[in-house]
């Protein structure tokens, strides 16, 4: 186990554990779960590569490529509702 603590992007709890599954994540398994509705935590793009020559009409494809990106805008429509309910929570 890392001895480096790393914190929900979203409650600012303990998320070590489950980095040591998921490296890349930066949220507790309750927000990873909501995060859903939003879209997921990454988004996957594949693109399949071609080997054939410019203007051929022949096509010859090669590999599938994979970019994983984190989807920043869920993130952040994630984080503003949870504000939110703090807030409500709060006021009651």
């Amino acid at each position: 186990m890392s001895d480096k603590i790393r914190l929900c992007a979203v409650c600012n709890k303990d998320i070590s554990e489950r980095v040591e599954v998921l490296p890349e994540t930066w949220l507790c398994r309750e927000h990873a779960g909501m995060i859903d509705k939003y879209g997921g935590e990454f988004t996957v793009v594949a693109r399949q590569e071609s080997l054939s020559k410019p203007g051929s009409l022949k096509k010859n494809y090669g590999g599938v490529s994979v970019r994983r990106t984190r989807n920043l805008a869920a993130l952040e429509k994630l984080q503003a509702e949870h504000e939110q309910l703090r807030k409500q929570q709060k006021d009651e």
